[in-house]
């Protein structure tokens, strides 16, 4: 009966650690990831793509600040461009947790004037997405959590942003990736 009663101790630590929420990372296995890069910059023709996260590293409850610009550089005083809602999109990926929030698309057919004196910006904002049914129960908690929050969960997070757009017959999927920490206060 001894033997049993000192075994009981060690089981519930392996049952409570176990139970660890998807909304919390393991600052230990947080700290093994290095930020590489918080600016990307991508030039295809007459435009640059830049994506920025303002810093390194987050805290928890902090908003962050993440954008991609469009900047023209070609001769012309003026183009127009026509995208969807926005002309950059972004692709959020959680990597400690391998999660990934989608953006979603809203509208088509926009227009927008670009001009050597006037960036094309757009900041991240989170935007209710969608899963399905047959998603694993963790990845859906991680995302209701995700979405009702004004801050990002702990993790370490990697952002793919593509300015997505077309100027005349010529279609534009120009990339950019930036990561970055958000920490346990």
């Amino acid at each position: 009966m001894g033997r049993y009663l000192g075994v009981m101790p060690i089981l519930f630590i392996i049952l409570i650690a176990g139970c660890k929420s998807p909304t919390e990372v393991d600052s230990a296995e947080l700290a093994e990831y290095d930020v590489s890069q918080i600016r990307d910059e991508t030039v295809q023709d007459d435009f640059l793509f830049r994506l920025v996260s303002e810093k390194e590293e987050y805290k928890q409850g902090e908003e962050v600040k993440v954008y991609g610009e469009i900047e023209y550089i070609g001769n012309q005083d003026e183009v127009t461009i026509n995208h969807s809602s926005s002309a950059v999109l972004f692709t959020v990926e959680e990597k400690i947790r391998g999660y990934t929030i989608p953006d979603l698309v809203q509208d088509i057919g926009v227009k927008t004037k670009l001009n050597k004196s006037k960036l094309y910006r757009k900041r991240y904002e989170k935007n209710v997405g969608f899963y399905s049914e047959h998603d694993p129960e963790d990845y859906v908690s991680f995302l209701e959590d995700f979405w009702e929050r004004d801050d990002f969960p702990a993790g370490y997070y990697v952002v793919n942003g593509v300015a997505d757009f077309a100027h005349g017959s010529e279609r534009f999927e120009i990339e950019a990736e930036i990561d970055f920490k958000v920490v346990d206060e």
